[in-house]
């Protein structure tokens, strides 16, 4: 773990890892000059590592394949906006995806001009191979309706749940124009198009006592292990930096606990991604975890790798108390005249 600036009356800044969790000496992927790459999903088929990722240039969405989900080949353009739709003429971007009953489900985030009461919805595509797609519906299958929602739903996360039959999606909203989203939402269908929103969202809100979380949470990535859906997600500090955490939760959508070593991913220093970390995906291994996690240095961001061995967490002790915070206790100095 990297230090944290700690002077009375000064703001703390995370930086590097906790929690057992390391960065790839090797990062960041793929070639630099193919500029900004953002939130990526990877799946793993017949030992190929697949992967849809945003690329700003083009505004569209690329895919690419690796046999070891380190070193790429030449990513190839997969998806693209609707210049003449009403909802995603400007970009597409921030893909989920999944391959059930022999083809690939993707939702994906669609954005319009920065104008108007609709700014970002969620969208689907189906595909036969992961390359050609195509888009059954002609409107998003989910968009901004609820007041904490604002103008903007995005950065969706599906899983199928085998043992209920159903789909359920994490999903950021609350944005406007040119900000991140305030907090996390979720909703569920039994066919991947139809959804329902769950009535009591958000279900996942910044903590205004928890610095480096305060301002705004997104890019929300789930998955289930021993009883618990865990949760890595995007933080943002009153200065907009991003760092990612976890939490965990038993049915996904209430009593969610936060880490408490969090951020266990920040900045490093000096390095490509010392500005912020932003979505986070995570995949089991066979001797524990691989992330891919986008990060940048106010120029482009790129995309890079974290491991973390073994599958305990460290959530708690070996005694089953809850563990200590390797980033100290540190109170956060707010002035008087400042509320959360």
């Amino acid at each position: 773990m990297e230090g944290i600036m700690n002077r009375k009356g000064y703001r703390p800044l995370p930086t590097g890892t906790t929690a057992g969790w390391k960065k790839m000496d090797g990062n960041p992927l793929l070639e630099p000059s193919l500029s900004t790459m953002y939130d990526s999903y990877i799946i793993r088929e017949d030992g190929i590592y697949k992967m849809w990722f945003s690329w700003r240039p083009a505004k569209a969405i690329m895919y690419t394949t690796s046999t070891d989900g380190i070193s790429w080949e030449l990513p190839q353009c997969v998806l693209t906006r609707v210049l003449d739709s009403w909802w995603e003429a400007d970009k597409v971007s921030r893909p989920s995806v999944l391959k059930r009953d022999g083809k690939y489900h993707m939702w994906y985030t669609g954005h319009m001009i920065w104008s108007g009461a609709l700014l970002a919805a969620i969208g689907y595509a189906v595909s036969d191979d992961g390359i050609h797609w195509s888009k059954p519906l002609t409107s998003p299958v989910l968009r901004p309706d609820h007041p904490w929602e604002n103008q903007v739903i995005w950065t969706p996360n599906v899983m199928y749940d085998e043992e209920e039959k159903l789909f359920k999606m994490w999903y950021a909203g609350g944005a406007t124009a040119g900000t991140e989203s305030d907090a996390l939402g979720y909703a569920t269908s039994e066919d991947g198009i139809h959804w329902v929103k769950y009535p009591g969202n958000p279900v996942f809100v910044p903590d205004g006592n928890i610095p480096w979380e305060m301002a705004k949470v997104s890019a929300p990535f789930v998955w289930k292990r021993d009883g618990w859906y865990y949760m890595s997600y995007l933080g943002n500090d009153a200065d907009m930096r991003g760092s990612n955490g976890l939490a965990r939760s038993r049915d996904g959508i209430t009593g969610w606990q936060r880490h408490p070593s969090n951020p266990v991913i920040a900045g490093s220093e000096g390095a490509w991604d010392h500005n912020c970390i932003c979505k986070m995906q995570v995949m089991e291994t066979k001797t524990g975890y691989m992330a891919w996690y986008n990060g940048g240095n106010r120029k482009i961001e790129e995309l890079g790798i974290a491991y973390h061995d073994g599958f305990d967490l460290g959530f708690e002790t070996e005694d089953g108390k809850w563990a200590s915070n390797e980033r100290g206790e540190r109170p956060y100095l707010c002035p008087a005249n400042i509320t959360h």
